[in-house]
């Protein structure tokens, strides 16, 4: 098969907004042939001292089961995933991964979790674009990856 990308990163937050771009980063891994890493980001800056043991426990417990969950999605899909948990500010860190892992694309939902920090900080997808030395995909939540291997547009 083969295709214009070799390792392809594709960031979860386990929201159902990332879930479309989880969805088409495994499509575009079994048409290509390319590599599929999945990360998660565990946003613990910003917490004090007295809450950040607390806090960071949960985040990595959350950002493993997402991951377990994703992987498992891929396996049952015949494609063979890696996952990859950070710690740290999410849009450094996916950069920072797809830098070392030598990634050629980087994979994002056009959403995720972040509420009032999105309005006052901008968005992961946002940050990623402007930052990333690869080409930045961004996939709207409405999208939809049909069996049989056609994409398009679409309410689940």
């Amino acid at each position: 098969m083969g295709g214009p990308y070799s390792h392809i990163l594709v960031a979860t937050d386990g929201s159902r907004f990332s879930e479309a771009a989880v969805c088409y980063a495994m499509h575009l891994a079994k048409q290509s042939g390319a590599r599929l890493t999945i990360i998660h980001v565990a946003n613990v800056h910003g917490y004090v001292e007295v809450l950040w043991h607390d806090m960071k426990r949960k985040y990595r417990e959350e950002g493993m089961r997402v991951l377990e969950e994703v992987r498992e999605h891929c396996s049952l899909e015949g494609i063979e995933a890696e996952t990859l948990l950070e710690e740290g500010v999410p849009y450094l860190k996916i950069v920072e991964a797809a830098k070392r892992l030598n990634c050629d694309l980087i994979i994002l939902g056009s959403h995720g979790h972040s509420g009032l920090e999105k309005m006052l900080l901008g968005s992961v997808a946002e940050r990623v674009i402007g930052i990333s030395p690869v080409p930045v995909m961004v996939v709207p939540p409405e999208y939809v990856v049909r069996r049989g291997g056609e994409s398009g547009g679409g309410k689940r």
